[in-house]
């Protein structure tokens, strides 16, 4: 059973590669350091730290950020299309190996991987069902494949899709819309954990747009915690901002 590419013209794929092709260690510094911050990334990325297996592969790595926050020893490759963000997680973070290629082409055998991770990756894609099908042909059997994805129908990621001409994506992409590009692609069960209500942080503290000396602050981390705490406790979980799909490729590894 297949299901059609997502209708994405060119001009889209012009949008991501102007937004994506240098490397921007600004936001490598954001996510991995952040006062007040990194550890929101740790937070979402942990599942994935916690069923960490080597061989283990992140399709869409960009600068490498994500294994900072997931760890591991043993093998850890990362893929990604943009030479310029492999070039900088050579240089910053070490013991894992970084390959160029496309994610509807991963260059690595079949069953080759026992964790397979994407995350932020799928929305950027004009045929977002190729990057899943070569996910899990790399994936032995036994093997786990997670998918983290924001949620359209987030006001922030909402926001962020109308403002950002690099995120136009996001404007599709929901919980049900993910679950059945998996379900169609994957021969297997996902289970869908929501993440993060309103992450109000990412915002406040973000890199670019805020300010995030304040998180340094005890006081501003304290009132974060406490306002997205309240904002978890009132927004449905359907609406909240991220989406972690987890789930095992049948068989035995």
């Amino acid at each position: 059973m297949t299901t059609p590419a997502t209708p994405r013209d060119a001009g889209f794929a012009d949008a991501q590669a102007a937004h994506f092709a240098a490397a921007d260690a600004a936001h490598f510094a954001w996510q991995t350091a952040g006062p007040g911050f990194a550890p929101l990334e740790a937070a979402l990325l942990a599942p994935v730290a916690r069923a960490f297996a080597a061989p283990y592969l992140e399709i869409g790595c960009g600068e490498g950020g994500n294994f900072v926050h997931v760890g591991g020893d043993g093998l850890r490759l990362g893929v990604d299309a943009f030479v310029a963000k492999l070039a900088f997680g050579r240089q910053r973070v070490p013991g894992v190996t970084f390959v160029a290629g496309d994610a509807a082409a991963v260059p690595l055998a079949s069953g080759s991987m026992r964790l397979v991770l994407i995350r932020d990756v799928l929305h950027h894609l004009r045929a977002p069902e190729h990057a899943v099908a070569e996910a899990v042909r790399v994936l032995a059997p036994g093997g786990r494949l997670v998918v983290i994805e924001p949620n359209g129908a987030n006001p922030l990621v909402a926001l962020q899709a109308r403002l950002v001409p690099a995120e136009r994506g996001l404007r599709q992409s929901r919980p049900e819309s993910v679950a059945r590009l998996l379900r169609v692609h994957a021969s297997f069960d996902f289970a869908c954990e929501m993440a993060q209500a309103l992450p109000l942080r990412r915002v406040v503290l973000h890199y670019k747009l805020g300010v995030p000396g304040l998180g340094r602050s005890r006081l501003v981390v304290r009132l974060l915690d406490v306002a997205e705490a309240a904002c978890g406790s009132v927004l449905p979980r359907a609406r909240w901002s991220y989406m972690v799909f987890s789930g095992r490729k049948p068989g035995q590894g």
